[in-house]
């Protein structure tokens, strides 16, 4: 592999790898400023960007209004991630907030959702996020499939149908 380097760089590059890597060996302070920096930045930068999003405002269309979207509902929002800014009549009225920045994830429960479920179907429910940070949106989009694994695991039973997301990002 060196030779191929070698070829590449025309011998070259070995040597000037090795002047610099002989510099900073006669210069303790050069190596300092080359390894203390880095590190100090990997260990801020680490501590700074956390992972964890809290307190995302969370719209809901529940066109269904049975007990089964309202457990699904009460599932999103005892996460802590999650907190109701606000139930609202129409999809389009949902889509509005989130386009104006009033909401960062809304969830839209389809009129037929038990019926779907009751009869052992798949019920899906559109989740709609506000894409201004893709990050955040991401991670948002991940809780709630985590919260919707749940309801399919825990409180599914054995005839309900699965709930199915169908995210859009806005």
């Amino acid at each position: 592999m060196r030779q191929a380097l070698g070829r590449l760089f025309g011998g070259r590059f070995w040597a000037l790898a090795l002047k610099e890597l002989r510099q900073i060996r006669r210069d303790r302070r050069l190596a300092i400023s080359l390894i203390v920096p880095p590190t100090l930045q990997i260990l801020l930068f680490g501590f700074a960007l956390d992972s964890k999003v809290r307190d995302l405002r969370l719209g809901v269309v529940d066109e269904s209004r049975t007990a089964e979207s309202r457990e699904l509902i009460s599932v999103l929002t005892q996460n802590p991630t999650f907190r109701l800014a606000g139930s609202y009549a129409t999809p389009e009225t949902v889509g509005r907030e989130l386009g104006i920045g009033r909401l960062d994830v809304a969830v839209v429960v389809p009129y037929d959702f038990a019926r779907r479920r009751a009869r052992g179907r798949p019920a899906t429910v559109q989740v709609l996020l506000n894409a201004a940070n893709a990050n955040t949106a991401q991670i948002a989009q991940g809780y709630v499939e985590g919260a919707v694994a749940f309801l399919n695991r825990d409180l599914g039973g054995a005839r309900a149908g699965p709930v199915e997301l169908r995210t859009a990002l806005l």
